[in-house]
C-alpha cells in the first residue's frame, strides 16, 4: 500500500475515494489558481528541470542524493501520481461526472506537439473547467476541451492500453485528483525523472504482473510493450517472465498477449524475482 493510501485511502485506495474528487477541494481558490498556471509554468519548468538533470547524466555527473529528495519532497504535496491498470481506470471514471480529453502538457513541452492523452475528471458541474487558462497550447483548437461520456472515455483508454501507455492519476494540491493520464518513457516528466534520473515522482500501482509459463509460448509481445523493462524472456526456457523489482503494476503487457498469460496480482502475491 503506498503512503498516499495510508493517509488519504480511508481503508481503501486512495484514488478509489470519492472524498479526493470532492468540490471542497475543488473550489479552493488557490488549487483552482495552480490549476489554471499549471501548464503555464509547472510543466515547461519541469520540462528545462529535467532535460538539464538527463544532460548532467549524459556527461557522465552523478545527482547528489539531497537534490533528489527536495525534489520528491517539494513535489509529493502539490502534483505527484500514481500507475493505475486499466479497470481502475474505469471505476475512477464511472465514480467522476466529468471527464474532458485535453492536450498533454509533457508532450507540447517536449516536443511542441498536440498529443491528446490526458483526462481531466471531478465530480463538479460540466462547465467547471471552462475556466481554465490552457493558452499554453498556443491556440483554441489545440487548447480546447473534448467533452467526453464514460463510454467514449473508456474506448481511448482501450486504445492506449493497446499502444502501451502507462494508465496513471495526478494530484493537482494533494490529495485532489484531476486528471488521468497515459504516459510513456520518451515524454513524460514523471516516467524519465523516476526511470532515467531515479527521481520518483509517481507510485508503482497496487499490483503486480505476473506471467504463467504454462501459458506463455514466448512470443515476446508483451515485451515490446513494457515501459518498464520489467519483462524478461528466457532463451533457455524459451518463455518470458516479469521481474518484479522493476515491474511498475501498469497491466498494459496482457493487452498484448494471445495466450491470457499475463495477470496482476496484489504485492504479496508476487513470487519471482530478479536480483
Amino acid at each position: 500500500m503506498c503512503e498516499f493510501c495510508a493517509k488519504h485511502g480511508e481503508g481503501k485506495k486512495w484514488y478509489l475515494n470519492v472524498r479526493n474528487y470532492s468540490l471542497d477541494l475543488l473550489s479552493d481558490l488557490r488549487r483552482r489558481k495552480f490549476i489554471r498556471e499549471f501548464m503555464t509554468k509547472t510543466i515547461a519548468e519541469g520540462e528545462r528541470q529535467v532535460s538539464r538533470l538527463e544532460a548532467l547524466l549524459a556527461r557522465g555527473k552523478n545527482i547528489p542524493r539531497f537534490i533528489k529528495r527536495f525534489l520528491v519532497w517539494r513535489t509529493k504535496p502539490v502534483h505527484y501520481g500514481q500507475v493505475v491498470p486499466l479497470e481502475d481506470v474505469e471505476r475512477i471514471f464511472d465514480m467522476t461526472t466529468t471527464i474532458v480529453r485535453v492536450p498533454c502538457g509533457c508532450r507540447w513541452a517536449a516536443k511542441h506537439k498536440e498529443g491528446r492523452y490526458c483526462f481531466g475528471i471531478s465530480i463538479g458541474p460540466p462547465h467547471w473547467f471552462e475556466d481554465m487558462n490552457m493558452d499554453f497550447f498556443g491556440s483554441p483548437e489545440v487548447s480546447r476541451f473534448e467533452h467526453l461520456d464514460f463510454n467514449e472515455a473508456m474506448d481511448h483508454i482501450r486504445a492506449f492500453d493497446r499502444k502501451g501507455l502507462v494508465h496513471s492519476v495526478w494530484t493537482f494540491r494533494t490529495p485532489f485528483i484531476g486528471a488521468v493520464c497515459n504516459c510513456d518513457r520518451a515524454e513524460c516528466l514523471a516516467m524519465r525523472a523516476t526511470l532515467g534520473l531515479g527521481i520518483p515522482m509517481m507510485f508503482r500501482a497496487e499490483y503486480a504482473a505476473e506471467i504463467d509459463p504454462e501459458r506463455c509460448v514466448g512470443c515476446r509481445e508483451c515485451f515490446r510493450l513494457c515501459q518498464f523493462g520489467a519483462i524478461i524472456f528466457s532463451i533457455l526456457d524459451g518463455k518470458c517472465f516479469v521481474d518484479q523489482t522493476k515491474c511498475y503494476g501498469c497491466g498494459v503487457c496482457r493487452s498484448a498477449c494471445k495466450r491470457d498469460a499475463i495477470r496482476l496480482v496484489p504485492p504479496s502475491v508476487r513470487v519471482r524475482k530478479v536480483s
